[in-house]
């Protein structure tokens, strides 16, 4: 892993002390700079036109946003990627001998650093080597073979130095590239997480060969689907689709207007980037590096003087602009509206809230160490573990007090995802703090941490603790939540019930499962009024279900309506199979003299086995 974000942290910590702002400061000005390189290198190649669209349609792209003041590697590595084709590219005139020298060099270390950045850079490197083996940023002819060469030696000058410190104080050079792959062919095709995946099955793939050996034709597909559908996301969840349909339309003009010769350097650089991405997951926010290319074909679409549609000077299909703008600034607000509500804040409220119990030394056990660097206490690695003993050993070992566990924790380590879960009572562990935004639970560790609670042995207490614990992580959790209500209201919990009854209703509201169980709840905490009205909602999507009428025939009855119920009931008595209600339609009949339903409720009872 480079350690050029981390150099320029701690430069710019001598002016920014505190080193979270730091960060975000570096982020902004590095997607400045991005803006700026692109701006430069289209005008000069494309035009002022076509410059302006670059720069609008990536300044407007949601994940540009979010990573312009995320505290991430993005920024910086965006900006040293843009930063090495603008001075492999952006030349205002054909190079003179000494200035190409120079700019090779340049660009060649503008390519190392963004290595050191960012792994995914290395396409940087064929990239640039091509472009001026083959002359296409206009280096001359017979001046090709030495600047391929000052290239080269440009991306050396910081990686090799790096490399050999690093072998120097106990580092290697790994190629972990194929784990990339076997996770994406072997692992999360299965469910099976990363941290999951580290420790079961990564030392069975210790080459790129033994991948491929395991099932060959398994890599190949999977790798063909990567290329098909990475495509495919970054243009429903990168661009957007707007802006990718535009970019093919851009595509096709430049191929008309005969301009591919000036877009090929940067398409085989999107390209390259495109392709070393292919092996892993799909993320937005490692497509970031192809973003530009994207936005300079879209760019084209309206830059180029074809299907223009001039009326009095104005091209009528720059109209479709706004278009494409409006729907990728919705985009944006949209998604950075979700990133802020998902902030890990749970971790620095649950930190300032345990800090008064926090003693000199004090340890923690957490999957990262933000908990414990905001709450002042060591950092211990959680181990990747099914076994909550291991837990404990590991913890002892290490002298850890504290375990903090949030929802981070749950998605990785999903065997113990009931731990977010506080009625769960695990042995020699004590719920100490509890955040509820974003769930995280503090817990000070005792002797008996380790020991297995004794509900983990019933299927069904531990499916409860699990489902409670995925209704915090996921507010659409439906079959959690369905669970846990009817689990309520056949315990007897009906207070309970309705609270996951009420979240179900706001996510289904037409789902006719639960709106009855809704009226049976409402009858068993004796609403009568509430259960009339979840029927009517039951009956707008289900008219004339029976199990509609035996209800309004309970809530008649809790009413002390015995006519009304009798008379609701007395065409249903089939319509049910339940005991306890078949008895109350026998007592309604038995008061109001309706001796014939009466018999067919005797008779339905016989045939249950319930009377003789």
């Amino acid at each position: 892993m480079g350690p050029l974000f981390e150099i320029l942290l701690a430069a710019v910590g001598f002016a920014i002390r505190d080193l979270f702002q730091a960060a975000e400061a570096i982020a902004v000005v590095s997607m400045v700079v991005t803006l700026g390189c692109w701006h430069s290198l289209v005008r000069r190649r494309f035009g002022a036109l076509a410059a302006l669209f670059v720069v609008a349609f990536i300044a407007s792209n949601a994940q540009f946003f979010r990573y312009a003041w995320s505290v991430t590697t993005d920024a910086p590595a965006l900006a040293l990627q843009s930063a090495t084709l603008w001075t492999l590219f952006g030349a205002r005139t054909p190079f003179a001998a000494g200035s190409a020298t120079r700019r090779m060099f340049a660009a060649g270390l503008l390519a190392g650093l963004a290595f050191l950045t960012r792994y995914n850079s290395i396409a940087l490197l064929p990239a640039g080597l091509v472009a001026v083996a083959f002359g296409w940023n206009g280096v001359p002819v017979g001046e090709r073979a030495r600047h391929t060469l000052w290239f080269a030696a440009g991306f050396l000058a910081p990686v090799a130095p790096w490399i050999a410190w690093s072998a120097s104080h106990g580092g290697s050079v790994q190629l972990k590239l194929h784990h990339n792959i076997a996770y994406e062919v072997f692992a999360r095709p299965k469910g099976i997480v990363w941290d999951l995946y580290g420790r079961d099955m990564e030392s069975q793939f210790p080459t790129p060969w033994s991948v491929i050996a395991r099932d060959p034709v398994a890599v190949a597909s999977r790798m063909g689907w990567n290329l098909l559908d990475h495509a495919r996301l970054d243009a429903v969840k990168l661009t957007g689709l707007p802006l990718a349909a535009t970019a093919v339309a851009g595509l096709f003009l430049a191929w008309r207007d005969r301009m591919l010769a000036r877009l090929r350097p940067l398409l085989f650089s999107g390209v390259l980037f495109f392709v070393t991405l292919v092996p892993a997951f799909h993320s937005e926010r490692y497509s970031l590096a192809v973003l530009p290319v994207w936005a300079l074909l879209a760019a084209w679409a309206f830059a180029s003087p074809r299907f223009a549609f001039a009326t009095g000077g104005v091209w009528l299909k720059w109209l479709v602009a706004p278009a494409v703008l409006v729907a990728a600034l919705g985009a944006t607000r949209a998604f950075a509206e979700r990133a802020i509500s998902q902030l890990p804040v749970e971790a620095r409220e649950a930190a300032e809230r345990i800090r008064p119990l926090v003693r000199p030394g004090d340890k923690v056990m957490s999957r990262k160490p933000h908990f414990a660097w905001y709450a002042g206490m060591q950092p211990v690695p959680m181990p990747v573990s099914d076994s909550l003993s291991q837990w404990g050993d590991a913890g002892r070992r290490a002298g850890a007090r504290w375990l903090y566990f949030s929802w981070p924790e749950a998605e990785l380590r999903p065997r113990f995802e009931w731990l977010l879960d506080t009625t769960s009572a695990v042995p020699g562990l004590t719920v100490r703090v509890v955040t509820h935004h974003w769930p995280a639970v503090v817990y000070e560790i005792g002797p008996e941490f380790g020991r297995e609670p004794n509900w983990l042995g019933n299927d069904t207490l531990t499916a409860v603790h699990r489902a409670r614990a995925r209704v915090l992580t996921n507010d659409r959790n439906v079959e959690a939540r369905v669970f846990l209500a009817m689990h309520e209201f056949t315990v007897g919990n009906h207070d309970a019930a309705q609270a996951y009854i009420d979240q179900l209703l706001s996510l289904t509201p037409e789902d006719p499962e639960v709106l009855m169980l809704a009226v049976d709840n409402r009858l068993q905490l004796q609403d009568a009024d509430g259960a009339l009205n979840y029927l009517d909602r039951f009956e707008r999507v289900r008219p004339g279900a029976p199990e509609a009428q035996v209800g309004r025939g309970w809530a008649a009855a809790m009413r002390g309506d015995e006519a009304a119920a009798a008379q609701l009931w007395a065409p249903v008595v089939n319509a049910t199979d339940d005991a306890t209600t078949l008895r109350r339609m026998g007592v309604a009949f038995a008061r109001t003299g309706n001796n014939a339903a009466l018999a067919e409720v005797r008779k339905r009872l016989q045939a249950m086995g319930v009377v003789q």
